[in-house]
This record gives C-alpha cells, structure tokens and sequence, in this order.
C-alpha cells in the first residue's frame, strides 16, 4: 500500500463523489487511506454512503465551515507520508496514484504538486495561475502579464512541458508530504471558499517551497460541479470568489498597493456586474449580494 492518505471535502456533491470514490478503491489505487468530510449537506444521503463505501474513513462536519476548514479537519486524520487534497467531482484513471507517488519519491525538490485536469469534453482545465498583484485582478491584464513579463507562466508553456513550475495550483488537486502541510500551518480558515489555494502556493513559495505541475498524469475535473449547482448556490459562490480576493488583497498586500488592489477590484467588479446586470439576473443578483459587503470593508478607514 502506498503511503498516502486522501482527504476529499463535500457538500451535497454525491454523485461526483460515488464516481470519484470507484476510481478511488484500494484495488485501483493502493492509497493506505481515504478520508472524506462531509461538510454538514443535510440531505439524509451521507449514512448511504457510509454503508456503501466501508473502506473509507468518513467525518461527519456539524457545520459548513468551509472548503479549508473541512481540509484541516480531514487533515487531523492523517498519518502517512503524503497526502493528497482532492475534489469530489474529479475522476483518477486507474493506478494513476502508484505511479505518481513512485515518481515524486524520486524528487525530494517537488513539495507542492499538482497534475493536468480535463474537464468531460477533454479540454485542459488549467488548475493552475499566477500570483495576484494589485493591478491583475482583471482576466486580460493577467493575459498580457504573463504574455509580456511572464513567458513561462502562459497556460500554452505550463501544458506544453512534462513539468511547469506555476506560481499557484488548484486545490482540486494538491499532493504534499505532511512535513511541508504542517510547515505551511495547513489551510487558512478565513478563506470559506476560493483563494485559499493561492494563498496556500502564496505561503509555499515564501518559505522556497515549489509548485509542480506534472502532465504525464491527469484526471478529470468536472470543473465547477462541487460549487456551483442551483442559480442561487451559483450567486452565492460567485460572489464568494469576489470577497475570498479581498481578503487575499488584505492579507497579503500592504501599503498603499493593499489599498489600490482593493479599489481596483472593486471598481472592476462594480462596473462589470452593473453593465451584465442590465442582460443577466445572476450578475444582477452577485451586486446586490456584494454592495454591502464592499460598504462595511470600505467603510473603514485603513482602506
């Protein structure tokens, strides 16, 4: 058996999870331990499952925490070398776990690592990007950063070679030794949902720890499925990607540059989501979602 636990984090995500736990079973994978935490879904669904998988070690979360919180709390559980932070809406081809472990032993230099995403259709889903500044929080800018100032972090350069070395990847996918998870402290709580993998790599890579990603191996990645189900679940976790970028700017950022990112953010978003708001309810509903919050953080006066 391989010395490596899972730890998979969900809500209300089942039959993503039933099909990412068959491509999971010892059989296929040799994983020592899989650990799911189910975040409180409230649906009746988890005893099934426990009955139905008896090989996995499951924790019942007594509230929605969170995604990292629920990481930490799987997390507790571990004892094997590595582990490994994964989706339940992904889906491993089958020994994909012993070989990728097998070759990681063989680079001590290879702490954070992540390997290529597909999503159903079989596009690369990119789990991966660069550091946020106070001027990239726009999709076009980061486009010409990386194009201008940062060949070797274009999404065509990370896919194109056996090995890319993103600034930040997913945390669909993340496999680790337990030394570095406990050296980065784990995952910050603050972050409920998004962000907290960028700010994970962020962490990583000031204490010169690297971020690999390795694509002769991949999975599928039913890119959004875990988050976004229902319009309103979907406004909700939309609007979460926008805070969750604040509260990076805020931690992360100081000075004049955390007060400039903050604005520049806001107004990007404000303006985004009230010109989409004219044609589109779902950006209509995020910005009414979003005023408040934007009016208590830029009410104070550090910002």
């Amino acid at each position: 058996m391989l010395d490596l636990s899972i730890v998979i984090v969900n809500y209300r995500s089942w039959s993503k999870l039933e099909n990412c736990l068959h491509s999971l079973h010892p059989e296929k994978q040799k994983t020592k331990k899989i650990i799911v935490v189910d975040n409180n879904s409230g649906d009746n669904i988890l005893d099934r499952f426990i009955e139905k998988f008896p090989w996995v070690d499951w924790v019942k979360n007594d509230i929605n925490a969170g995604f990292a919180a629920g990481c930490n709390l799987g997390a507790e559980k571990v004892t094997t070398q590595w582990m490994l932070f994964l989706n339940p809406d992904t889906r491993l081809q089958r020994d994909c776990l012993p070989t990728l472990i097998s070759y990681c032993d063989q680079h001590p230099d290879f702490h954070l690592i992540t390997i290529k995403q597909t999503d159903e259709k079989g596009n690369n889903t990119h789990p991966y990007g660069i550091f946020p500044n106070a001027w990239n929080s726009n999709g076009l800018v980061r486009s010409l950063q990386r194009f201008l100032l940062l060949p070797d972090q274009t999404k065509k350069a990370l896919s194109s070679n056996k090995i890319g070395f993103p600034h930040w990847i997913s945390g669909s996918f993340v496999l680790l030794r337990k030394e570095h998870f406990e050296l980065l402290g784990g995952w910050d709580e603050k972050f409920w949902m998004y962000f907290e993998d960028v700010d994970l790599c962020k962490r990583a890579a000031d204490i010169g720890l690297s971020r690999i990603l390795l694509n002769q191996w991949e999975c599928l990645h039913y890119h959004g499925v875990s988050s976004r189900g229902d319009n309103k679940t979907k406004i909700l976790t939309k609007a979460e990607v926008i805070k969750s970028h604040h509260k990076y700017i805020e931690k992360n950022f100081v000075g004049k540059n955390r007060k400039l990112a903050h604005r520049w953010l806001m107004i990007q978003k404000i303006t985004e989501l009230t010109v989409l708001g004219a044609f589109d309810k779902t950006k209509k509903a995020m910005l009414k979602k979003l005023k408040p919050f934007w009016h208590q953080m830029f009410s104070s006066t550090d910002i």
